[in-house]
């Protein structure tokens, strides 16, 4: 990190511009590692711990938030890859270090189509971080009979995911957004794609693998909250800079930012939003490690709280980078101050599911018993 985080930095406005992460900085980052720390060990990946896995996305986001949430995306499709496909598959698949960078996206867009030895795959999805530079791409959808979805055992539709080459993919630029906007999270659409049968699997199987890290599928998760606390944790860093030397408009009398008392309040303030919610969202995040490493089933409570620590710990991060963009006044308000990418960055991240509003919804179904109704918990 300490030999890549100047070069990322020095790249802040050219990532921005061209909306994605250059070649010679994902070259970097994955002989650093970073994409493969949620790949099997007989695989030659880390197959690290989830804290060790929050540090690391917190660091990246404090250097550069686009090159945190491609680490992100790929690490969260290499989770759901491993805990579904065996070594042969995916030794077939990731033939280099680069090979394993991934895209994907889980909701069940497309319709696969059973077919001697595999299934034909059509479908349109959007946001697809990652998918310009992706050697793999993960695409959820639902099997079908003609026009109709197949049903499971329970009555729903049959999920499968698929594991689809980039070559495959048709690419539609439509990233044109307020924030992270170097993540290249276009759309893409897949048609009439012929998946062999060793590539694609069901959503509700078990994983293969019984190792801690793909028993839980939610490990990714606490990666928004990372990404979240760690551009919280710049807009701090700046402000404070910032209100060091900034002195009042109108009256010398007014002194520096930072000898007045309502400004040091909110800065307390904010330094104890993203402490607090970064204690709560890894202590959840411990609770459920140790109980999968101890092979038992998290518990509704342990999963209602884990996302909801996840969820508060996001709003906490927005809430201080607010506060500061708001302190820092007209200095702020320039595409060349780091807290207006810090604010653009932290509301676009937090339009993510995992850290959507109705988080505290579902987590409260799960603590009073109830069904939530929705399988994003």
């Amino acid at each position: 990190m300490r030999t890549l985080a100047p070069r990322l930095r020095a790249a802040s406005v050219d990532i921005e511009a061209a909306r994605s992460l250059g070649e010679p900085l994902v070259q970097a980052l994955v002989d650093a590692g970073f994409y493969r720390m949620y790949l099997p060990r007989s695989l030659g990946g880390g197959e690290g711990d989830p804290l060790t896995y929050f540090d690391v996305i917190e660091a990246l986001a404090q250097v550069e938030s686009a090159a945190g949430w491609s680490v992100l995306i790929s690490t969260g499709a290499m989770t759901i890859t491993a805990r579904g496909f065996g070594d042969d598959t995916l030794r077939a698949m990731f033939t280099s270090p680069r090979a394993t960078l991934m895209a994907g996206s889980g909701p069940p867009k497309g319709r696969a189509v059973a077919v001697p030895g595999g299934y034909r795959l059509t479908g349109s999805w959007t946001q697809g971080s990652n998918i310009r530079l992706a050697a793999w791409v993960l695409a959820g959808c639902h099997l079908y009979e003609g026009d109709l979805p197949c049903l499971g055992a329970d009555g729903a539709p049959v999920y499968l995911r698929c594991l689809v080459p980039a070559s495959d993919v048709e690419i539609f630029d439509t990233w044109d957004t307020t924030g992270m906007r170097g993540t290249g999270s276009h759309d893409f659409a897949i048609t009439d794609v012929f998946v062999p049968a060793e590539r694609v699997h069901r959503g509700n199987e078990p994983s293969r693998r019984p190792g801690p890290l793909y028993q839980f599928v939610g490990w990714t998760h606490v990666a928004h909250a990372a990404l979240g606390l760690g551009i919280a944790r710049v807009a701090i860093d700046e402000f404070i800079a910032l209100a060091g030397g900034k002195s009042g408009t109108w009256h010398a009398s007014e002194g520096r930012l930072a000898t007045r008392t309502t400004i040091q309040a909110k800065v307390a303030q904010a330094e104890a939003l993203v402490g607090s919610g970064r204690a709560y969202v890894r202590e959840a995040t411990r609770d459920i490690w140790e109980t999968v490493s101890r092979r038992e089933t998290p518990l509704p409570s342990q999963r209602a709280v884990y996302r909801l620590a996840v969820a508060q710990a996001y709003a906490n991060a927005v809430q201080a980078v607010d506060s500061m963009y708001t302190l820092a006044g007209a200095t702020a308000i320039y595409a060349r101050s780091r807290l207006d990418r810090c604010l653009r960055d932290v509301h676009t991240a937090g339009a993510h599911v995992w850290v959507a509003p109705d988080t505290y919804e579902l987590a409260g179904r799960l603590l009073l018993g109830l069904d939530p109704g929705s399988p994003n918990i």
